[in-house]
């Protein structure tokens, strides 16, 4: 990957469910892109539209991230 997405804000696309990966949607550079994502925390559910914080890169276009209510993010 050639930006860092790690500390970036993020709006949840599709579920994150135990054991299962979901997707996110990330501003990197001068728009946004679609990353899947899993929890940081493997039995946590996130839900469509939550906002959350990126907290590691898995590799590729993989994502670990939790949920947040820092800032709030436009649906």
């Amino acid at each position: 990957m050639s930006y860092e997405v790690i500390g970036k804000m993020g709006r949840v696309t599709a579920d994150i469910t135990p054991g299962h990966l979901g997707e996110v949607v990330i501003e990197v550079r001068a728009g946004t892109e679609k990353f899947l994502a899993r929890a940081s925390e493997p039995e946590v559910t996130i839900k469509k539209h939550a906002q959350v914080l990126v907290v590691g890169s898995l590799g590729g276009r993989t994502v670990e991230v939790e949920p947040t209510e820092n800032v709030r993010l436009p649906r």
